[in-house]
């Protein structure tokens, strides 16, 4: 695993913490959102992993995890930020707040800022925000990546917004698929 910087701030993702992360790995303090800690608290994660919901709640206590929601400005900004690589409906509502809270804290300390996740569509969007992002246990991206929405038997190109809705033309469920040209 890389080097990272005694004063980082890691902001963590749902996947990252259902490896089972150990607290007591990282030197830096944590930060996820409310709603990333709701997603380890379904009931097939309970059982599966009970020392994962002990672990987040000791780190919390230890004031090692900070559970933080951003601000509505930084959400509004990664939504626009997200029509315009094609992730907008790739991503949930708990990955964009996930992806506004890092960006949040990049632009208001001065310590760097890494995003821990395995998902590809955030990645991307992070790249897209310059927020720094790493991954455990799988390689991420290595460039960013411009989506676009189609639909597949007519070719007509809509709007990020419209993914999985039906053509207007001929009623097919729309698909993504990568953008040729870099969006502006």
């Amino acid at each position: 695993m890389m080097q990272l910087k005694k004063n980082s701030i890691l902001v963590i993702d749902t996947n990252i913490f259902l490896t089972g992360i150990n607290f007591n790995y990282f030197q830096e303090i944590l930060f996820t959102t409310p709603a990333i800690i709701n997603e380890t608290q379904v009931e097939k994660y309970k059982e599966q992993n009970r020392n994962l919901l002990q672990r987040i709640e000791l780190a919390k206590e230890l004031g090692k995890l900070i559970i933080q929601k951003p601000k509505e400005y930084y959400i509004q900004l990664v939504e626009e930020k997200s029509k315009i690589t094609g992730d907008c409906n790739a991503l949930s509502n708990n990955d964009l707040e996930l992806i506004a809270l890092a960006l949040e804290l990049k632009e208001n300390n001065s310590q760097e800022v890494i995003l821990y996740t395995n998902d590809y569509s955030i990645e991307n969007l992070c790249s897209e925000l310059n927020i720094k992002f790493k991954t455990l246990f799988k390689n991420g991206i290595k460039n960013k990546i411009y989506f676009e929405v189609y639909c597949p038997y007519c070719n007509i190109v809509y709007r990020s917004e419209d993914l999985n809705k039906n053509c207007e033309r001929c009623g097919l469920k729309l698909k993504r698929r990568f953008s040729k040209k870099e969006k502006l």
